[in-house]
């Protein structure tokens, strides 16, 4: 009775956590808004994925799961959301159940404690994105090994690889968590099978629509390789490699809040190094970011992010109160209130840093804020291009490398014909062949390296691009919104 006290306590804090995020967040990062787009396109006529050309980088399972909820109430600002909420509370449940089989409830139920308050977990459980989704199956794996079971587990191990790639890291990792929990070479090398099964099936349809049977991976190398060549040349090679060193640690620090993210570091460190029950859980989920780690620091090649930090913290919690307990007894309730204090204030002070401000700070806090936000001055400019729009109206979107664009065409929610972006091919025969009548251009946008446009930045009063000119209606923070300078003259 006591235990499921304590998970129904984690769960209502979570929920209370969730609840200003859920209606306050917008679909930015996560890529969230692009998924919930393909899941609608896919949605209208239900097939099997033809490989990257239609679900692109996104894992399929995810965007079909999103259609599902699309399915059964179509309404896209809600329901993907919904369903990222239910699949977070899941995981707090199953996180508390997972750190039962090796930790006391008091470990377990901080563990849960700890996500239920992670500003990156809430983030996640909130918007579109595929963390919330990919935690719970992977948690629920977890258990399920510990528990003795084999093909389940495997099939929720499948399910997570389809829901993101780096789930197929895991394959092998698990395989050792149940040889070394078995001691038998069957069940491991059954587990692994089960898992790894439609990663052929998956590569096959790559190959046979994309023609190349790695093409998402080789994607999502490309993105991180630019973005790490980008990083090296801000901060130069040396300075790259040690914030490529520091960065994980970092990234738990803020994902489990920062004392609790320093007592589940020791912790699982501790546990690791003396092999203690419950070791091989942690190992699990750290194991990736020495991979992520070393790909930054030696190969640089790749940018280290946040979100791929999120299952080692999240592994690790239940180590946290292993940590406390190793203080002296006058210092426990101190650390303990401590931790308490900034379990709480950590995602509020983000929240407060990032929502509806600008500036360095809230750029550096958006990221990892619990509410999924964009500059306020975005938020100003969909909502005016809105309240101003005609249905003759045709909008040309300009893009950046910050994709501040996507939550803009997600949130005008305008049909191809009323919407041209500069990001989809051949912009200027798009706007050849239909001719906008308003435009919006974004601080640091690509389209003013276009050949075809003249003086398309943010801060020009008009600017010309294929052959048409655009005249300001207004400004805002990072973007500017036009009108084609004749009708513009006759709205004045």
């Amino acid at each position: 009775m006591q235990e499921r006290r304590l998970e129904i306590i984690a769960l209502f804090a979570g929920l209370a956590a969730r609840l200003p995020a859920f209606f306050l967040g917008v679909e930015h990062y996560g890529d969230a808004p692009v998924r919930i787009e393909l899941a609608e396109r896919w949605l209208a006529a239900p097939h099997v994925w033809r490989g990257f050309t239609e679900a692109f980088q996104f894992g399929p399972l995810h965007l079909s799961l999103v259609a599902s909820s699309l399915a059964l109430w179509p309404a896209r600002h809600w329901s993907p959301k919904l369903f990222s909420l239910a699949c977070g509370l899941a995981s707090l449940v199953l996180l508390y159940r997972l750190a039962r089989r090796f930790v006391a409830k008091e470990a377990a139920f901080a563990a849960a404690m700890i996500l239920a308050f992670s500003p990156l977990h809430i983030q996640a459980s909130t918007t579109a994105a595929s963390e919330a989704p990919f935690c719970a199956l992977l948690l629920g794996c977890l258990l399920l090994l510990l528990s003795g079971r084999t093909i389940v587990p495997g099939l929720l191990l499948a399910c997570a690889g389809l829901v993101r790639y780096d789930g197929w890291l895991y394959v092998p990792l698990c395989g050792a968590l149940v040889y070394a929990q078995r001691r038998n070479l069957r069940d491991a090398a059954l587990f692994c099978a089960v898992a790894a099964l439609p990663v052929p099936l998956w590569l096959w349809q790559n190959h046979l629509y994309a023609g190349d049977a790695l093409a998402p991976i080789h994607h999502i190398d490309r993105d991180h390789r630019q973005l790490a060549q980008s990083a090296m040349q801000w901060l130069g090679p040396l300075r790259f490699r040690l914030y490529s060193l520091t960065y994980w640690p970092w990234a738990v620090l803020v994902i489990c809040t920062p004392v609790a993210g320093l007592l589940a570091l020791a912790g699982s460190a501790r546990a690791i190094a003396r092999r203690t029950k419950g070791w091989e859980i942690a190992a699990i989920g750290f194991v990736p970011v020495a991979y992520y780690a070393f790909r930054s620091a030696a190969l640089a090649d790749f940018r280290p992010l946040t979100r791929f930090a999120f299952m080692a913290s999240v592994l690790a919690t239940p180590f946290a109160w292993s940590a406390l307990a190793s203080f002296p007894p006058r210092l426990r309730r101190p650390v303990l209130a401590l931790g308490s204090a900034a379990l709480v204030a950590t995602p509020a002070a983000l929240a407060f840093a990032s929502y509806g401000r600008n500036g360095g700070t809230a750029e550096w806090a958006r990221p990892i804020s619990p509410i999924s936000s964009v500059p306020p001055g975005i938020r100003q400019a969909e909502r005016y291009v809105r309240t101003n729009l005609s249905p003759r109206d045709v909008v040309l979107l300009d893009s950046a490398w910050h994709y501040l664009d996507i939550p803009i065409a997600f949130e005008l929610d305008l049909p191809e014909t009323a919407l041209i972006r500069h990001r989809w091919p051949d912009p200027a025969g798009r706007v050849a062949r239909n001719p906008p009548t308003l435009a919006i251009l974004l601080y640091q946008g690509l389209l003013r390296s276009d050949p075809a446009a003249r003086d398309a930045s943010e801060e020009s009063d008009r600017f010309g691009y294929a052959g048409l000119e655009f005249c300001k209606l207004e400004r805002f923070v990072y973007a500017t919104v036009y009108r084609r300078c004749a009708m513009a003259s006759n709205a004045r």
